[in-house]
């Protein structure tokens, strides 16, 4: 059985992720942004903890990837790099 691909789009408020749930950049205060590797490949993940004690994660295989991440340090000011 295959799933369909996530995805992230940047709007006004915030980040939605599959078009059904809205990360919004108030709720968010931290963020980190750090490499993964498996056998086969490097996987760059951004990970969003939430004022609502839980967290978001989203990496560079999702659509939409490239535009979230250029959007961060200007959204965000408790952002870190640990690529």
């Amino acid at each position: 059985m295959s799933y369909p691909q996530r995805t992230v789009e940047v709007v006004k408020t915030g980040l939605v992720i599959d078009q059904s749930a809205t990360l919004l950049w108030s709720d968010i205060k931290r963020a980190f942004i750090y490499e993964t590797e498996s056998e086969q490949e490097v996987l760059t993940c951004a990970e969003f903890m939430l004022v609502e004690g839980y967290s978001v994660e989203i990496n560079s295989q999702m659509p939409g990837w490239d535009a979230a991440l250029e959007h961060l340090p200007q959204r965000i000011n408790n952002l870190v790099d640990e690529r």
